[in-house]
């Protein structure tokens, strides 16, 4: 009896135990009694940022009636998760104006976040308003409806490093062409060079020759995709490049340069122009669930798992029957999880064991031994 009144005691201590076991109700029952009103601005703070980890709406809508701003570090979650980026993104949406933008950290926190989950809103009322200047360049590689942002960014408020910054994750990105296609419709200087009078073109020939792109599917088409995104680049600035007496207008050039573009992706839609995203990847090809298959090294397959602590399943580590796909040797996973599957076939149930990272970011898995059983559902061929 004593053991049971020390559990539901309302102290920090039985609060911290409550959220590290995600015990949501028993959360909410002690925040109601008043757990944090003893608590400095800095203690308060630090559970907030444990108790955005419950991923729960009602705890959310309880803080916010009794807090004026949310910090907004309490939104950067483990983005890996799909459960964590919708959350956060509905958080952001029911929450946009709970967060203090007089505040510079504050601002440049909020937009690397909102970038990282796809939150067109916040980052476009955030240029608007001329906060985060120096997380501009993350648009480049965000999520298609938050790079697209790039058109409300005045020109000087980036430098010349950062806007080739910008253009060069751009580039990279697994839709670099259409990306491409949009910054010169919006008439953006693709060229300009920054101090050492490179352009981001030059930094991307300068990467196809030194980076390490890996032997795997992957990284080959990543390969190929980016030269060709540097021939197209170098062509497009011939056009742009012309003497005066040849030009009809830049925006007749940059019309001339688009339409070229247009050309050069649908080639290179059919036979060049490859995702390294693994389940983009995977749709093109065909999954074969015949159990005389066996998985290798840089195969993509799909499964089902549960992950377990302890023999209890934890919260958000399974596909709950969803199935998702994963390129063995592509380092997606933690450990040496995908490794484990080498050697079984479809319809093979496996155990794999892992150890997740000690700065993993969530208290409850953090160092933790877990169980994955594991469902291959298919290989794709």
């Amino acid at each position: 009896m004593n053991s049971k009144n020390s559990d539901s005691a309302v102290t920090t201590e039985n609060l911290e135990s409550a959220i590290d076991r995600y015990r949501r109700e028993d959360v909410l029952r002690m925040l109601k009694k008043g757990v944090l009103d003893v608590l400095t601005d800095e203690e308060q703070e630090y559970f907030y940022c444990r108790l955005a980890s419950l991923r729960s709406m009602e705890i959310l809508d309880y803080l916010s009636r009794r807090k004026a701003c949310f910090p907004a570090k309490m939104m950067q979650l483990d983005f890996d998760m799909s459960q964590n980026r919708n959350f956060v993104l509905e958080a952001l949406e029911k929450y946009r104006k709970k967060f203090n933008l007089s505040d510079d950290e504050e601002c440049s926190q909020l937009f690397a976040i909102a970038c990282a989950v796809g939150d067109s809103k916040t980052v476009k009322n955030l240029i608007r308003k001329k906060k985060a200047a120096d997380c501009y360049p993350l648009v480049g590689s965000a999520p298609f409806p938050v790079f697209i942002q790039v058109s409300q960014i005045s020109a000087d408020a980036l430098s010349d490093d950062q806007w080739i910054e910008l253009y060069l994750s751009a580039f990279i990105s697994r839709d670099g062409y259409a990306r491409m296609d949009y910054m010169l419709k919006q008439g953006l200087d693709l060229f300009r060079k920054n101090e050492e009078g490179k352009t981001a073109a030059d930094l991307l020939e300068e990467r196809t020759t030194s980076y390490r792109y890996g032997n795997k599917k992957n990284g080959r088409y990543q390969k190929i995709q980016e030269e060709q995104m540097l021939s197209e680049l170098r062509k497009i600035q011939t056009v742009l490049e012309q003497p005066p007496e040849k030009k009809h207008s830049r925006k007749r050039m940059i019309a001339i340069a688009c339409a070229c573009l247009a050309a050069a992706f649908v080639i290179s839609a059919t036979v060049y122009y490859v995702t390294w995203d693994d389940e983009a990847e995977a749709t093109e090809s065909v999954l074969e669930a015949d159990t005389s298959l066996t998985v290798a090294d840089g195969d993509t397959v799909n499964i089902d798992y549960t992950g377990y602590i302890d023999d209890v399943a934890f919260d958000g580590g399974s596909t709950n029957g969803s199935g998702t796909d994963l390129t063995i040797g592509s380092g997606s996973y933690i450990d040496d999880f995908e490794e484990q599957l080498i050697g079984y076939h479809p319809g093979d149930t496996v155990s794999v064991t892992v150890t997740f990272p000690e700065d993993y970011g969530n208290e409850e898995l953090n160092g933790q031994e877990a169980v994955f059983e594991v469902t291959i559902k298919g290989i794709y061929q």
